[in-house]
């Protein structure tokens, strides 16, 4: 699954200032910088930081919501930021999103049905998308059962069904155009713990069955530790630490991983 060389994910030398009012002037706060990594096709780059270091930022500009101040983002080798309109039209079926709050990720006046149905109407132009109704009600079928539901969701609301539930509502509409990377942004910290292992155990299982890449952003080591290939650190903006999850964890080069690592229990995750 993990093919080293192959990267699906490049971002060379990324910075992002955001200006803001000091007085009579104008300054620039920086969010990210300088940031340079690499996402291989089929591993779990798990990017590690205490909030307010950059981590969604850093995942947005990489989807292409937020324009950097400098440097590139390529995806499949496309240069996010100069891609022309088909070009990301190609790219937001590659990629998609699983954000942290299962309760705001989700329109409540829609059924489960049209959420998770909706990415294939959005495409339904391209090769190979069904969109009359049997088709999307099957589909949408297919895709519950993936994430651990089934068909008695499809006429409800959001607000019908628990936290866990509802993320994996999300995780099955990111998987309806079948992409090839998900950036999955602190999507357990909502949860309760044992709720969360249960989501982070799907996530695992998706990735195997499906050869997924994952981006997985978390304020927790253990959690990063248990799901990633790789980990990157990441402290005001700067990426201070990057290697292999279980050589990283074990011998943390850097103060600021360290402290990472004893600030976060373990979670009751298995195989």
């Amino acid at each position: 699954m993990y093919h080293l060389g192959m990267a699906l994910v490049e971002v060379n030398a990324i910075s992002k200032s955001y200006p803001r009012r000091a007085g009579l002037r104008t300054e620039f706060k920086t969010v990210v910088e300088d940031v340079s990594l690499t996402v291989e096709s089929g591993e779990t780059l798990g990017l590690v930081g205490e909030s307010g270091s950059g981590k969604t930022t850093l995942a947005r500009i990489i989807l292409g919501l937020v324009t950097p101040s400098r440097g590139s983002v390529r995806v499949d080798g496309i240069d996010v930021a100069r891609a022309s309109g088909a070009e990301l039209h190609r790219l937001r079926r590659q990629m998609q999103p699983v954000f942290q709050d299962p309760y705001a990720a989700l329109n409540p006046r829609m059924r489960v049905l049209e959420i998770v149905t909706e990415p294939l109407l959005i495409h339904r132009h391209e090769a190979g998308i069904k969109t009359d109704r049997a088709s999307l009600r099957a589909k949408a079928i297919e895709l519950l059962r993936e994430v651990g539901l089934d068909e008695s969701a499809l006429p409800r609301h959001p607000h019908e069904f628990s936290g866990g539930q509802r993320q994996r509502i999300n995780i099955a509409r990111a998987l309806a155009l079948r992409p090839r990377l998900l950036i999955l942004d602190e999507p357990v910290s909502a949860l309760d713990v044992s709720v969360g292992a249960q989501i982070v155990n799907l996530l695992r299982r998706l990735q195997r069955e499906h050869g997924l890449t994952y981006l997985f952003i978390s304020h927790s080591m253990p959690l990063v530790r248990y799901l990633s290939t790789r980990i990157a650190v990441m402290e005001r903006g700067r990426l201070v630490e990057t290697g292999e999850a279980l050589e990283l964890c074990a011998h943390p080069k850097e103060a600021y991983t360290r402290q990472l690592i004893a600030a976060t229990p373990e979670l009751p995750v298995g195989a």
